[in-house]
């Protein structure tokens, strides 16, 4: 079977930047946000460093841990009440400023969106959501109403084209 990807599908194309964290809240009374990271580079934060804050460029000048989350002061929110005008917002890095992957390693804006076939050329949809379970992602894909959970492990995902945006699978029997 053959099928063919909807035209009308937006054609796939990597992000010019990835989530790094998400600001769930304001911390104190100084401006200072409190942050989900979304990046295990322990790095990511530190002060002197550039985010896009809601698309726009912040320089963070203070980061601190608690509990998980960084709290962290950028440059311009000076107050709680503008702290707490980024509740929601996410925070990004330009792609070019995330480290590269070991071989066979992708990060979730990589994968999100990417067409997926089989080995027999058949299309199962796109990577609409990634599961996190602990011992390894699923990649949730749909089309026309029908989803396909497949497990991210070497012997079911064959190839990954980032450059094309098309994942090869060969899926184990009673997945499809």
């Amino acid at each position: 079977m053959n099928d063919e990807p909807p035209s009308t599908r937006k054609p796939y194309a990597l992000p010019s930047a990835a989530v790094v964290g998400v600001v769930v809240g304001a911390w104190g009374v100084t401006g200072e946000v409190r942050v989900q990271p979304h990046s295990d580079n322990p790095r990511r934060f530190a002060p002197g460093g550039r985010l896009l804050v809601g698309g726009r460029p912040q320089r963070i000048t203070r980061c601190r841990w608690n509990k998980g989350y960084a709290l962290i002061k950028l440059d311009g929110v000076h107050t709680r009440e503008e702290a707490v005008g980024l509740k929601g917002v996410s925070l990004e890095a330009p792609v070019e400023d995330v480290p590269a992957l070991s071989q066979d390693t992708y990060y979730h804006f990589q994968i999100l969106d990417m067409e997926v076939w089989t080995s027999d050329g058949e299309y199962l949809g796109v990577v609409e959501d990634i599961l996190s379970t602990g011992s390894n992602d699923v990649y949730v894909t749909r089309r026309e109403g029908k989803e396909v959970l497949i497990p991210a492990l070497g012997d079911v995902v064959l190839e990954v084209d980032t450059e094309g945006g098309r994942m090869t699978v060969d899926l184990p029997e009673g997945l499809v």
